[in-house]
């Protein structure tokens, strides 16, 4: 029986910040080193004592992990791989007549093939290293103002007839505001398919000496040419081919037909009849018998064992079918494959699409995926094959946002004997985060948890659910997800599952120990915070969320800052406030001005903050433009800005400090239009005396007695008074 334990993909995952990966493989002819870079860098290899050197442009390297690189190749052809100790470089020494063909894979991600026989004449890699990576940092910097073009095909271009003119052309090409940039990505891609049709010969003739290169006047920017054009070559194969990719690239069909290569008994018998035959004569490795051994353990699920058996054949002979064969064994296991054979077989309509997919860490965005054959083949495979691989197939599927093929696959498993109720319901859950659904999400991942409580990929779907709505989680689900650090180690799951930790700590109110963790990314600090500026008590929010001035506050989304901000606010905080918003200026948008605007009002920056504010109508802005001219002693446009804000009793308060009464149509209450409430004094009548004039400030004083206890009288109390 397979083992029926779930093993996400985890195929081509990134290395760690500091090291560098190195694989290997043999490939019949030639065997095959994939260097796995922390980032996408330059890289330069060149000969050395010995073979070959490689390195990346910076001074300082990657560690080299090479633990497994001896796994799976000889030192026929690769003699010594080690690191050398001065400068960290890779040395490769070579072990026959030999070179090395580079070519970088995905950015990253650079292969090394050693290949029997001379190097390509002209060969920029057989240049010496150390001259080659000692003056890379000396290089000058291309001038800012022409930059170096993206490739160098216009350099190289042919002329198109006799001219008096022999400057080069001055690159890039002046364009004005219109970039050739889609157009030229768009052009390399198809003649790059081109050439790989063999419908496109991408070899350039040479100028012949002493032909002068053209002009940017003479060049044809308007002509269209229907026909032959000078320089392009265009060779039409004598048999039509339908499909190009099947035809060249792809692997044949009856070679992957997994689920024919099953026999019509027990999973004990084909085990054993798999184990027979595989020597004959004088203790000779028949290899009929390795191949068929190698297809009935790859039928039954056992990849790593398939690959043993693989082993045991000639790497001379079926050494393209055995490729295939080892790669699917990786993948049924579980286990990265860079050097996999079924890495341009995205497109094929065949079995090939499907183990190209699974041997890929994530789907491309772009067109290039034969999805149909991709869900054909699976359907295809054995049903204990279907529900080993349809998880990671599917996940792949919903990472690209085909929830449509997700939906088949999933449906596809759940029809298959024996299904796993617990996988069934985590593709539920991850289908239900990805339309959005949290409840959905969040009881379909309940369900596989209590289905099977060992499994981390539950918990971690739980806590994306409860995330997604800020809820709640027990304090018991972080030290359970802890449990499955040793067991997953340093993987791109392991970092799912540490992010869900730090998660399911904030989501339990244990803030401290969440953000105690060290070395974490930017999506999860700013997760981190997303769930403490909602519910973290204010003590502990002040903790974490004051921080000293000129500090750096996290990479968080702008919204997410203008929330810790505008609490920071309410909680008497404008200084730490003014360190999560960061410089701000009249070009910011409108409501990252207005929370700047308040807190340098908490401060008394009354002038930065109309100045701040200049432009802005809305009520909210109006409210504080107008408190900062209060304490600008500026009354006039105070009183406006109030008005504008809505509030035209606050307005004619500040009317009555300035002594003005209420208008007759101010629509202010009446308690506010008593004389008696300015501060104006009558005048006193000359003629009266001493006792006359003490009389007058008497009574207005009284007048003004009665109208304040009035105009309180009709304010309501404070709440709970």
């Amino acid at each position: 029986m397979i083992r029926l334990a779930l093993i996400l993909l985890c195929l081509a995952v990134p290395v760690s910040a500091e090291t560098a990966r190195v694989y290997s493989g043999e490939h019949g002819s030639f065997t095959r080193l994939v260097v796995e870079l922390p980032d996408a860098t330059e890289w330069i290899l060149g000969r050395a004592e010995g073979g070959y050197a490689f390195a990346t442009v910076n001074i300082k390297q990657p560690d080299y992990d090479l633990s497994n690189v001896w796994q799976r190749i000889t030192r026929a052809r690769a003699a010594n791989i080690a690191t050398d100790p001065d400068t960290g470089a890779l040395r490769l020494s070579i072990g026959c007549d030999c070179h090395i063909f580079p070519f970088e894979y995905r950015p990253g991600v650079v292969v090394l093939d050693i290949k029997p026989g001379e190097a390509p004449q002209s060969s920029a890699f057989e240049a010496s290293f150390e001259s080659r990576w000692m003056s890379k940092p000396a290089a000058e910097p291309a001038p800012v103002s022409t930059p170096s073009p993206k490739y160098s095909w216009l350099d190289r271009r042919t002329a198109w007839g006799p001219s008096e003119q022999t400057q080069p052309l001055p690159l890039p090409l002046a364009t004005g505001g219109v970039s050739l940039d889609p157009l030229r990505t768009e052009l390399l891609e198809q003649l790059a398919r081109g050439a790989a049709d063999g419908l496109v010969d991408l070899r350039l003739p040479v100028r012949p000496s002493g032909t002068p290169r053209r002009g940017v006047g003479d060049l044809p920017w308007s002509g269209i040419r229907i026909g032959e054009q000078p320089g392009l070559s265009v060779n039409l194969p004598s048999t039509p081919r339908s499909d190009p990719a099947s035809a060249s690239n792809c692997a044949d069909e009856t070679l992957l037909d997994i689920q024919a290569w099953g026999e019509a008994s027990s999973p004990v018998d084909m085990l054993a009849s798999a184990r027979s035959g595989l020597y004959g004569e004088f203790d000779q490795v028949d290899t009929e018998a390795v191949l068929r051994s190698v297809r009935l353990h790859l039928h039954l699920g056992f990849g790593a064992e398939a690959v043993q058996m693989a082993k045991l054949a000639s790497v001379t002979q079926d050494a393209e079918t055995l490729s295939l064969y080892t790669s699917m064994g990786r993948i049924i296991d579980g286990e990265p494959d860079p050097a996999t054979p079924f890495a341009m077989m995205l497109d094929c309509d065949g079995p090939a699409a499907l183990w190209a997919a699974l041997a890929r860490d994530r789907l491309p965005r772009h067109k290039g995926i034969n999805r149909a054959a991709i869900l054909r083949a699976f359907l295809a495979l054995p049903p204990h094959l279907r529900n080993h691989l349809g998880t990671g197939l599917a996940e792949r599927f919903l990472a690209v946002g085909d929830t449509d093929a997700a939906r088949m696959v999933r449906d596809a498993m759940a029809r298959t004997p024996n299904a796993e109720a617990q996988s069934i319901a985590l593709l539920d859950a991850a289908s239900d985060l990805r339309l959005g659904n949290s409840d959905s999400a969040q009881r379909h991942a309940a369900d596989a948890v209590a289905l099977d409580g060992n499994n981390a990929d539950g918990l971690v779907t739980l806590v994306e659910a409860h995330f997604r709505k800020l809820q709640p989680l027990r304090a018991d689900v972080p030290d359970t997800l802890r449990s499955f650090q040793g067991e997953i180690g340093d993987t791109a799951r392991g970092e799912q599952v540490r992010r869900a930790i730090v998660l399911s700590l904030a989501l339990s109110d244990q803030f401290d120990a969440a953000f105690g963790y060290q070395g974490l990314a930017d999506d999860v600090i700013a997760d981190l915070w997303r769930v403490a500026a909602s519910r973290a008590d204010d003590d502990t929010f002040l903790r974490h969320a004051v921080l000293p001035a000129g500090a750096v506050p996290p990479k968080v989304m702008q919204n997410l800052e203008l929330d810790i901000a505008k609490r920071l606010l309410d909680l008497g905080f404008p200084d730490a406030a003014l360190v999560w918003t960061g410089q701000v200026s009249v070009a910011d948008p409108p409501q990252r001005r207005l929370v700047a605007a308040a807190a340098l009002l908490r401060i008394g920056d009354a002038r930065s903050v109309v100045q701040l504010l200049a432009g802005l109508d809305d009520p909210e802005s109006a409210a504080v433009r107008a408190q900062a001219l209060l304490q600008l002693n500026d009354l006039p446009a105070a009183a406006a800005a109030l008005s504008s804000a809505g509030k035209p009793d606050d307005a004619a308060r500040v009317e009555l400090w300035r002594g003005v009464a209420a208008s007759p149509d101010s629509p202010v209450p009446e308690a506010w239009r008593d004389p008696a409430l300015t501060s104006a004094r009558l005048e006193p009548d000359a003629t009266a005396g001493l006792l006359g004039r003490a009389t007058s400030t008497m009574e207005a004083s009284l007048a003004s007695r009665t109208a304040i206890k009035a105009l309180l009288d009709s304010v309501n109390p404070p709440a709970g008074e």
